[in-house]
Parts: structure tokens; sequence; C-alpha cells
């Protein structure tokens, strides 16, 4: 079983690929279908990553809504004929960004 840091550093790998998506631009997201099933994936992984930190960890980590981190990720996987394209950019490209910052500030902490 994973513990809740190497599941933080699997959310920091999910937030550098959902960068790289972001880099591609607003037009080619939209009309790339492949990239549009990448960032489904990433915000599956993050959220799946999320559900198995314990809420203490989680807590140590300010300026993130993981409830509704855990919940887009439950939208994602289950709601997916239904989910907004724009919703979905709009996560990768500020609500990830938000969380890699607060994860790599909560790994500069001397104790953890």
């Amino acid at each position: 079983m994973r513990t809740g840091e190497q599941r933080l550093a699997d959310i920091l790998a999910a937030t550098v690929d959902a960068s790289r998506l972001v880099e591609n631009g607003h037009q080619r997201f939209l009309s790339d279908p492949l990239m549009i099933r990448a960032a489904k994936n990433i915000i599956s992984e993050v959220g799946e990553s999320a559900k198995g930190i314990d809420d203490t960890l989680l807590n140590a980590i300010p300026g993130v809504p993981w409830k509704a981190v855990k919940g887009m990720r439950d939208k994602v996987v289950h709601d997916y004929p239904e989910l907004d394209l724009e919703v979905l950019w709009e996560t990768l490209a500020h609500g990830l960004p938000v969380i890699h910052h607060a994860i790599v500030e909560h790994n500069k902490k001397p104790t953890r």
C-alpha cells in the first residue's frame, strides 16, 4: 500500500503532465479528443490519490479544496458524457497548478 507521501508524489507527477497539456493551448485542447482523454485520466489520478491520503496529511497542506478534488474525480469517472470541457480545462489550467504549488511548499517543510 502506498504511503500518503508517495501519493502526494503521484499527484505532483500528474500535475506536471497536466501542465504539458496546458502548454498546447485551450483551442488545441478542445479540438483534440486524445488530450481530453488524457486530461480526464490525470484528474482521475489526482482525485484517486487524494482519496488514499489520510485527512491529517491533507489538512497539513493548506489552500487545496481536497473535497472538491475528490469530487471532480468522481464527476470525471462517473459523469463523463455530461462533463463540461471548459470545467475540465479550468481544472487543468488553474486548479492543478494550485495543488502543485501547495504540495511543493509542503515538501519544503523541515518536519513532515
